[in-house]
């Protein structure tokens, strides 16, 4: 029996009241890690997509580079499906994929400096940039909840 206005821990029934506060902090806490997993995933699916697109600009303009980007982006696609398997066995996953990705935005911000572009290019820079920090921030994470977990 619950009684109105006192503290969970006061009432009758305190061990089926503390039963549920916890089970409510780990709710909350799962919901947490769900939502930031869901992001981790649609941040690779939208890696995936951006270089598939590039692997279907450079198929189209037959050049000799499609092949590689189309690996690279059916790569991300199926991290992005398994990200969470991964990520248990290999907490640096998401930094060793953000480099990758950085690296490839890289070559993408070259071909188009290359062919003359002003605009464009400097967008994809940026997004290396960012990804580069980010592996680095993802990679000391990674590194902070494997040492954690031996």
């Amino acid at each position: 029996m619950l009684t109105r206005g006192l503290p969970a821990a006061t009432t009758t029934f305190t061990g089926y009241t503390l039963y549920c506060i916890t089970s409510n902090a780990a709710k909350t806490m799962l919901l947490k890690n769900t939502n930031k997993e869901k992001k981790e995933k649609i941040g690779h699916i939208m890696a995936a997509f951006i270089i598939l697109v590039h692997a279907f600009e450079k198929y189209d303009l037959q050049e000799d580079s499609w092949p590689f980007f189309a690996i690279s982006g059916i790569v991300f696609l199926c991290v992005a499906i398994l990200h969470h398997r991964i990520a248990k066995i290999f907490p640096y996953v998401d930094g060793v994929f953000f480099i990758i990705e950085a690296l490839l935005y890289a070559i993408i911000a070259a071909e188009y400096f290359e062919k003359g572009k002003k605009g464009l290019p400097w967008c994809y820079v940026f997004a290396a940039a960012a990804y580069t920090v980010a592996a680095f921030i993802k990679g000391k994470k990674g590194k902070i909840k494997h040492t954690h977990k031996s």
